[in-house]
């Protein structure tokens, strides 16, 4: 058996542009509470009427309409490339948001233009100073933990079964197993 990790998260978006998701505060406290009845609890502590609602899943799909104003949902991102920037700019980043979109991969509708020039800062350094991107990206990281647009919910593994016979046994963090790369005896 050979495991590995792979470059998706599944997540709650927490639509930053929406009661109650508009406070810090409300975000946080999905964050921390994860269970249904505690998270309802919470928001209802905090002032907001709150209620879960079951949706079908073509509803679901159109929460990548701004338009639509969905508070809250369970997505996944799977990174494209091994890097910081492939998970942050395509969903987190401002330019990742459009006002009026059919489609928009930031569901949170999240926007930061301060955080967003760190990330920018992130990305040169990506090539010429490694060590300054990794300090930078983890900068970015804890800003975008605390403002707390996304629940994590998961993240994946792979789990590989093969026969003994099978040598050169590689994968890929975003593409699963390297089938060209393997051989059997």
């Amino acid at each position: 058996m050979h495991a590995g990790l792979k470059l998706f998260t599944t997540y709650l978006f927490l639509n930053t542009r929406q009661p109650p998701f508009t406070s810090i505060k409300a975000r946080q406290a999905v964050n921390y509470a994860i269970d249904r009845a505690r998270m309802l609890q919470l928001l209802k502590e905090l002032g907001y009427q709150a209620s879960l609602r079951r949706v079908s899943f073509s509803r679901f799909l159109s929460a990548s309409d701004s338009r639509n104003k969905i508070q809250m949902g369970l997505f996944a991102w799977g990174a494209d490339f091994p890097s910081a920037g492939a998970f942050f700019l395509p969903v987190l980043s401002c330019r990742s948001f459009h006002e009026a979109p059919t489609s928009t991969d930031n569901l949170a509708e999240y926007c930061d233009p301060r955080l967003d020039k760190l990330a920018s800062k992130a990305q040169a350094a990506q090539l010429t100073n490694p060590a300054t991107a990794r300090r930078l990206w983890a900068q970015v990281d804890r800003i975008v933990t605390n403002q707390a647009p996304w629940v994590p919910i998961l993240n994946e593994s792979l789990a590989g079964f093969v026969s003994s016979r099978v040598g050169n046994f590689q994968e890929s963090p975003g593409y699963a197993y390297m089938l060209d790369q393997m051989w059997v005896r």
